[in-house]
């Protein structure tokens, strides 16, 4: 007769596994990069210990199939539960109040919202983890699209600074002076659009999409959508919702990193066609422009034939070529349509904005920088919708920090939330209210005007 049960010592080795694995190396560093490769390595431990059973104690195939899952579940109900009791009982933020704190009092400013996850509010605890003085890191977030790499993405500090002054060589005001043959272009066409569809509903967000990443194409990456003469391109839609498909993972980058290593996985399949799409462009690109380009896509590839060439910078190139299209659309494309919501809900701003506009030649950006309530429109706007509601997350450093007399120990990710700061009373008063005048003639009601940090510090 067979039995089904494994014996007391191999349960309590599995039992033991289960803690180590737990206790000697999950809760033990960054471990993102690897999900997929834990994941394998599971998955074939388990297949193949029925077979070493079989061949080891000579018993039948049905019975080490039935022992072996067993001790699998021994495994992994031991690792699971090590976990939560480590994380509600022992983990260095077991006392940083969490949800439930924050619903009952407001003057909580660090929340628990994660295993190794806090949120800090206010401008002291901004300060303390974007600040110059900083010694915070990138967290394991600019991760997610690995192993494709940006300057917006790589956390090497190092890197960033040097493809930082590569950008800002595409945005200085000799390149800018160079393009507003561009923008201009692309603005008469959104104009035309508008009049064209006078006294009809419109999306006036869907239009100023279309402004911005037909902008963005050609200023950036040589690339004409069409969107404002041949309507929405068909990237658009996919780049939307594989920005959102991707976007709940954002928290979690190793859940991604798993579901692209599982083939046929639905929430990953429109950011696949998405980098399908891009690797594709961007070769096409590059075959199709042989010439200098000054624009980012130019600055880029030039810099990679200096160091190494095209293939052996590919992911960093790629990375750059998906990040002019994002970050090259989406702030104008957010922020457009809501300056216009709120100089159409308040005519009186509205008539002095118009006022401002008529006494200068609109084709001279030098002259709208000097349009003191127009540029207090625009600020403000960005204030109560920032492009970026939460930058980038970040990681405490070694031998932790303390941020509003919280100690946060090191490797915790630290969410500062800018849409939360800049509707912080303490920083704006009428918080809530959209009151341009206090970039102007009211500096009352904002008494700590370095909360104003629509981007980051």
């Amino acid at each position: 007769m067979f039995r089904f049960i494994p014996s007391v010592i191999q349960i309590a080795a599995s039992a033991a596994s289960g803690l180590l694995a737990h206790w000697c190396y999950f809760v033990h560093g960054e471990h993102d990069l690897q999900a997929v490769n834990i994941a394998r390595m599971h998955v074939l431990l388990i297949l193949a210990l029925p077979y070493v059973k079989s061949q080891l104690e000579g018993i039948p195939t049905r019975q080490s199939v039935l022992e072996s899952s067993i001790l699998a579940g021994v495994y992994m109900v031991v690792l699971f539960t090590s976990i939560v009791v480590y994380r509600l009982y022992v983990s260095p933020l077991r006392n940083v109040p969490g949800p439930l704190a924050m619903r009952i009092s407001k003057l909580v400013h660090v929340v628990d919202n994660g295993p190794t996850e806090i949120t800090a509010f206010g401008w002291d605890a901004y300060y303390q983890v974007h600040g110059p003085e900083s010694k915070t890191n990138r967290s394991a977030y600019y991760d997610i699209l690995y192993p494709m790499v940006s300057l917006d993405t790589t956390r090497d500090n190092a890197v960033h600074a040097i493809r930082r002054r590569l950008w800002e060589q595409a945005f200085s005001i000799k390149a800018l002076d160079q393009n507003l043959v561009l923008v201009y272009k692309y603005a008469d066409l959104l104009v035309e659009q508008l009049r064209r569809r006078e006294g009809s509903p419109l999306d006036l967000g869907r239009w100023c999409e279309y402004y911005s990443f037909d902008l963005m194409g050609m200023l950036g990456l040589t690339i004409d959508f069409k969107n404002l003469t041949d309507g929405e391109h068909p990237i658009m839609w996919l780049w939307h919702i594989a920005h959102q498909k991707l976007g709940a993972l954002n928290s979690a980058p190793w859940v991604k990193h798993l579901l692209m290593g599982i083939p046929g996985i639905k929430r990953m399949k429109y950011y696949r066609r998405f980098m399908n799409w891009a690797n594709e462009e961007l070769q096409r690109n590059i075959r199709d422009n042989k010439g200098e380009r000054s624009n980012i896509i130019g600055l880029v590839l030039r810099d990679a034939m200096q160091h190494g060439g095209i293939e052996a910078n590919w992911n960093f190139i790629l990375g750059d070529f998906v990040l002019v299209v994002a970050a090259g659309s989406d702030p104008i494309r957010q922020s457009l349509p809501c300056l216009m919501y709120y100089l159409l809900r308040n005519p009186s701003h509205l008539a002095r904005v118009r006022d401002e506009l008529s006494s200068i030649d609109i084709r001279n950006y030098h002259a709208l920088q000097h349009l003191p309530h127009f540029n207090a429109c625009i600020y403000e706007t960005l204030r109560l919708n920032p492009p970026a509601p939460s930058t980038g997350l970040r990681s405490s450093p070694k031998g932790g920090m303390t941020i509003s007399g919280t100690f946060i120990p090191e490797g915790t990710t630290i969410c500062t939330p800018q849409y939360s700061l800049m509707r912080d009373e303490a920083c704006f008063l009428q918080a809530e209210e959209w009151i341009p005048e206090r970039f102007t003639t009211r500096p009352d009601l904002m008494p700590n005007k370095n909360a104003f940090v629509p981007w980051s510090i």
